[in-house]
């Protein structure tokens, strides 16, 4: 690779505008909770995942897509229009094989709705990390965003989507030395760094994490936990109709 064409990484602590997104190679994260349904959903054989930025829309969705079902949550819990929630752990306890899903939630499939004008975007959480970055650098990427989804619709940082950024940055400089860092790679780095590289710590100190408790989904914690468990790659493609559609690879 020649000095033009060095590696770079960039992390977004929250979703950026889509432009800033163009000519990059972008994976999306919302550990708790999309990207980490998505990591479930495939690995029961679901065979594609629709990412909605709102109810109403993704009710009309569902309608559109014989068979299908739609999942997700407002305040991390199913409103009535739900056929299921937010939970990675109820999707790998049933078997959803062959499933056509309409995902709704309030921060993770914003992003990836988002995310449609990179060159190439992935649905990313700890569980699948290294399968996915090391598809990104597989396909030539010369500049890697790594997008959180963040906390209140995008609006502010989450603790665990940038500890898992970092997880990412570090996981890179491993994978190709003398990689640039821009934007928020270091600070994203440093916080990886400064949790000792224990996910359970950082999910300790999350004000999101703390919500999901009282609503006792803690089994939730140790499945998002679980650092390439998955060799699943997640892409956001178009179906037919244009619409965003994830399949794994």
């Amino acid at each position: 690779m020649s000095r033009q064409e060095s590696l770079s990484v960039q992390v977004y602590l929250q979703p950026p505008p889509p432009e800033a997104l163009h000519g990059a190679a972008a994976i999306v994260l919302d550990i708790f909770r999309a990207t980490t349904v998505h990591a479930a959903l495939f690995a029961g054989g679901a065979d594609a995942v629709y990412p909605v930025a709102d109810f109403t829309t993704g009710a009309a969705l569902r309608d559109q897509l014989p068979g299908s079902v739609l999942i997700g949550e407002v305040g991390a819990l199913p409103p009535p229009e739900a056929d299921f929630g937010n939970s990675p752990t109820e999707f790998a306890a049933i078997d959803v094989s062959g499933w056509t899903v309409v995902h709704v939630t309030s921060n993770g499939t914003r992003a990836l709705v988002g995310a449609a004008g990179a060159d190439i975007a992935l649905s990313g959480c700890l569980r699948n990390m290294t399968a996915s970055l090391d598809d990104l650098l597989s396909r030539g990427a010369t500049r890697i965003a790594v997008v959180c989804s963040g906390d209140h619709g995008g609006t502010a940082p989450s603790v665990e989507d940038s500890f898992a950024a970092g997880a990412c940055v570090a996981a890179l400089t491993r994978m190709r030395p003398g990689i640039v860092l821009r934007g928020g790679a270091r600070l994203a780095l440093k916080l990886y760094h400064a949790y000792g590289r224990a996910p359970a710590r950082a999910f300790a100190d999350s004000p999101h994490g703390d919500h999901l408790r009282k609503l006792a989904f803690d089994a939730d914690f140790k499945y998002a936990a679980a650092v390439d468990a998955s060799s699943d790659v997640i892409a956001l493609g178009s179906d037919p109709a244009g619409r965003p559609v994830l399949r794994a690879r």
